[in-house]
């Protein structure tokens, strides 16, 4: 989940909601990175705003300003976050912009501030790495075991 804007001058936020996990709950903390280190917020409001949007009031944000700091940080939903996009391994990875398939995830790799997926083209040995970011992820179907991924112009 990503903090979009700001929203209203008493601390709250827009965030994406493309990633929030089925089991998320709102009495856990989530986690904001500062300075490289991931520092617990409680949620005390959460609203859908929209399909792919939410309402987020953290406690002890009261403010525009601390509001506006937030801005274009992700929020973690557990410590190990990175280990949820290494089970995106296996996964058929699809051009949400035209369902054309890609190819396959073989690895996530942690790259620091880019990380990527790398994915094993069909019929070929060639692999590429796409971006791994939640605003790039347009849908996941566990179930069919795919992911649909809109790519970069240019990189493909």
């Amino acid at each position: 989940m990503r903090i979009l804007k700001s929203y209203g001058t008493q601390g709250g936020v827009i965030v994406s909601t493309a990633s929030i996990p089925e089991d998320f709950d709102v009495k856990e903390p989530v986690f904001i990175d500062f300075d490289e280190l991931p520092v617990p917020f409680f949620i005390e409001e959460f609203k859908a705003h929209g399909s792919k949007k939410a309402f987020l009031k953290l406690e002890d944000i009261d403010s525009l300003q601390d509001a506006e700091e937030l801005v274009g940080k992700d929020i973690y939903f557990s410590l190990d976050d990175e280990d949820d996009y290494a089970g995106l391994t296996g996964l058929d990875v699809f051009d949400a912009a035209t369902s054309q398939l890609i190819g396959t995830v073989t690895e996530y790799v942690d790259i620091p501030s880019n990380p990527c997926l790398e994915v094993k083209l069909p019929d070929s040995d060639e692999t590429i790495l796409i971006p791994c970011h939640e605003d790039l992820i347009e849908g996941i179907d566990e179930k069919k075991g795919r992911i649909f991924l809109r790519v970069p112009e240019g990189l493909l």
